[in-house]
């Protein structure tokens, strides 16, 4: 069967850099962005407004990477275990013929598209898991940060900053990665569909 694609097209990136640049042409609904906007909001408006006593806040901060970072690595591990069946299960034909068709919205070949979906949730849980543990290793009580932010002048500012802008964004990242694995779940549901609706033209 011809294919309106080269082959090389379908191993044109070679890293998960450019992988993730493709993929940001898969843009978020509008409901998770004002989802995780609200998020931010509302932690911020406890960190810079409603809670006076910084060690609470430092303490949550600290808590919630050793958790984040917990949580997306033995997802992850699940998440890939999953695609790697699921790819495996598919049928080369299909795929192939996705790869000559070009999903509109976006630019992407259909099969890129499809696969990107996947991988942009894999970064942005290496992503976070990565910025997880810099947080667990550098900002500990007399870690790294703290004691590098001592040389800077106004350094007690800079560490009320650091301590609430990292609450904010380590906080929301819960969300974050929750709404990620919702898109995850649906892609796959999405995908399996459209194998069986390949198969059932096929047949008829």
């Amino acid at each position: 069967m011809p294919y309106n694609f080269n082959a090389s097209d379908l191993t044109s990136e070679k890293s998960l850099w450019q992988i993730y640049k493709l993929s940001r042409k898969i843009q978020p609904s509008k409901l998770h962005v004002f989802i995780i906007i609200l998020t931010m909001i509302l932690l911020g408006t406890n960190a810079y407004f409603l809670e006076d006593d910084i060690s609470i806040i430092l303490n949550d901060t600290r808590t919630w990477a050793s958790m984040g970072f917990n949580f997306s690595i033995s997802t992850l591990g699940f998440l890939i275990a999953g695609f790697t069946i699921f790819a495996t299960i598919s049928k080369p034909e299909m795929m192939l013929a996705m790869m000559g068709h070009i999903n509109k919205e976006t630019g992407l070949p259909t099969l890129k598209y499809n696969f990107f979906a996947f991988m942009q949730v894999f970064i942005v849980y290496i992503v976070f898991a990565l910025i997880y543990l810099l947080v667990m290793i550098l900002g500990q009580k007399s870690g790294f940060l703290a004691n590098i932010v001592n040389f800077f002048p106004y350094s007690s500012l800079i560490k009320l900053a650091l301590i609430k802008t990292s609450y904010v964004i380590i906080g929301s990242s819960f969300v974050y990665l929750l709404l990620l694995l919702k898109v995850f779940v649906f892609n796959v549901y999405a995908i399996v569909m459209n194998f069986l609706r390949w198969e059932y033209h096929n047949t008829h």
